[in-house]
């Protein structure tokens, strides 16, 4: 890391500080030691919601997002533009996590249940929409994400495909455990 790196981080550390501390708490040293990081599902739904929401902006209203019976539930409130408001709910399995050397790629298989809350056109454009696939592979078609593959029903990030991937230690592997009791559990080595 160069000075000016370092100066930036310490900077960003010092400035965010009760945030970064709050979020500190979370986490179990024991489990830290033991080379296994635990994830809350309240550190996503309370302490970094205002981060993604905005990031998300303006598709994205409210979402809650649940690790339960090795899944990953998610509730979310989408603006769906010219659909009107969208409530979907996606379940969420992995089925490869490769995290490792030079290889960083998820899947998830996924089930989708997408309902209107808008007006009776939106509604039958919801529908006719649908025709094509699942509304998830119509996101992201739309969104145009380099790093983001949907298919029928798997999703695929790469995440090699993202700049700061470069900064990921090639040293660092980390191995998807579990998504139980409101819980992510992850096993990493350096």
């Amino acid at each position: 890391m160069t000075d000016a790196g370092l100066k930036n981080l310490l900077g960003f550390l010092l400035r965010n500080k009760d945030w970064i501390f709050s979020l500190l708490d979370k986490f179990n040293p024991e489990d830290i030691e033991n080379g296994m990081i635990s994830i809350p599902d309240s550190i996503i739904n309370h302490d970094l919601k205002m981060q993604i929401i905005e990031k998300a902006d303006p598709y994205l209203n409210d979402y809650m997002v649940s690790f339960q019976q090795d899944s990953i539930v998610l509730n979310l409130d989408i603006d769906g533009q010219k659909l009107g408001r969208l409530s979907a709910k996606y379940m969420l399995n992995v089925t490869r996590f490769d995290f490792y050397d030079d290889l960083h790629q998820l899947q998830f298989s996924f089930k989708e249940n997408v309902s209107s809350r808008g007006n009776f056109m939106q509604i039958m454009a919801m529908k006719a929409a649908a025709i094509k696939g699942s509304y998830l592979q119509l996101a992201a078609e739309m969104a145009k994400l380099n790093f983001l593959l949907v298919e029928k029903d798997r999703i695929t990030i790469d995440i090699d495909v993202l700049d700061r991937a470069k900064k990921i230690p090639p040293s660092l592997r980390i191995d998807y455990i579990s998504s139980e009791d409101r819980t992510l559990k992850l096993k990493f080595h350096i």
